[in-house]
């Protein structure tokens, strides 16, 4: 696939094409070569681009996609371009996103942490902002894992959701008093294992503004493969 990482290997590569692929009802072949390619779906409320190396597949209702035809690349992955093209289509922005994958996790190491199967984050929900509990996208993963302090309270907890065929969207929440220290990666850490357990890809999708969390995603041997830019739009007024 141009354009994508070489820390990747083709076949991880293959199967994130498809597993995109699926995900916006587009045919696999959409990502085989660089450029851009539009799909107009009638039924859909939404406005997505998915940039994988070189290559930018949008999908949403035509009149949405049409505008996005003729702006640049760079433009594409500009929220704020988007937005200003899709005027009076009711935009409403929901975010950029960025796209990582990793095919070896590199566990941290020189940290003391217990790492385990939990269930119950009701605590630590409650110590994080509402932002932060539902980027973390913890209450749809049924499979999670914390990282406990030595006195057995737990620091962050991570977990994952299998995405179609291949993938794994992994989450991650720490305490906001012990951030900093290694927690959040060693929970992130074990539960992308759990997943490549299970033959699925982790993946690492977060505000492309959400330092903290890519810089976690970094540690751990996560590559940025692309972007995610998606945009709600007003459904069409009734005659």
């Amino acid at each position: 696939m141009a354009g994508m990482s070489h820390a990747l290997t083709d076949a991880t590569l293959n199967r994130i094409r498809e597993s995109w692929a699926d995900e916006l009802e587009v045919p696999t072949e959409a990502f085989d070569a660089p450029g851009t390619r539009a799909f107009a779906h009638a039924d859909s409320r939404s406005l997505v681009m998915i940039e994988l190396g070189d290559t930018q597949v949008i999908v949403g209702p035509s009149a949405a996609v049409e505008r996005l035809e003729d702006l640049s690349a760079g433009q594409r992955r500009d929220l704020a371009a988007v937005v200003a093209r899709l005027e009076g289509l009711g935009p409403d922005p929901i975010g950029v996103a960025s796209l990582s994958y990793v095919d070896r996790v590199l566990v941290p190491t020189g940290i003391e942490v217990a790492v385990g199967p939990v269930q119950n984050v009701d605590l630590l929900r409650d110590r994080c902002t509402r932002e932060e509990w539902e980027e973390s996208g913890l209450i749809d993963m049924p499979a999670r894992i914390a990282a406990r302090r030595p006195d057995g309270k737990v620091a962050a907890v991570a977990g994952y959701e299998r995405w179609g065929r291949h993938l794994a969207q992994l989450g991650v929440l720490t305490d906001p008093d012990f951030r900093g220290h290694g927690y959040a990666a060693s929970a992130a850490a074990r539960a992308a294992q759990v997943a490549q357990n299970e033959d699925l890809i982790p993946q690492w999708r977060c505000r492309v503004d959400n330092h903290a969390s890519l810089d976690v995603a970094q540690r751990l041997g996560f590559h940025e493969v692309g972007r995610q830019v998606a945009v709600l739009l007003s459904p069409p007024e009734r005659a």
